[in-house]
């Protein structure tokens, strides 16, 4: 990993301390996390998920981009995902949805994998 992709890791681990984290390092220099439990809202069911995604090598220039929850999350009430929400995927050989959350201005000074994983909690519980 490099030094960067490391300090984002340890960010998370900090960030979200209590909750499991599997980090695998990428041949690049970047790592794939997969945050366990996290609550992504009533619309959900389960409410909460694992959530991963990749950390690049270009980190902190690059987006962190797309995030996966367990594919066995569905709609409470039986209709279709939200828009940006895409079942079918596969996320480190697990079944998964794959939400596109771009972040089209990405800031290097001031945005983070924690920030973009808070934003997009955020999204998803307001779905």
């Amino acid at each position: 990993m490099t030094p960067e992709v490391a300090a984002a890791v340890e960010e998370v681990r900090a960030t979200f301390d209590g909750h499991r984290i599997e980090v695998e390092e990428e041949a690049q220099g970047g790592a794939y996390l997969t945050v366990y439990d996290l609550p992504i809202g009533p619309r959900f069911k389960p409410a909460v998920s694992w959530v991963g995604f990749l950390i690049t090598f270009q980190y902190p220039r690059a987006d962190i981009y797309p995030h996966f929850l367990d594919g066995a999350v569905v709609c409470v009430d039986g209709g279709a995902l939200p828009a940006h929400v895409s079942a079918g995927q596969t996320w480190q050989k697990k079944n998964a949805l794959q939400v596109s959350r771009k972040s089209n201005h990405w800031n290097p000074a001031t945005d983070t994998a924690v920030t973009k994983l808070a934003k997009v909690l955020a999204w998803l519980r307001t779905q």
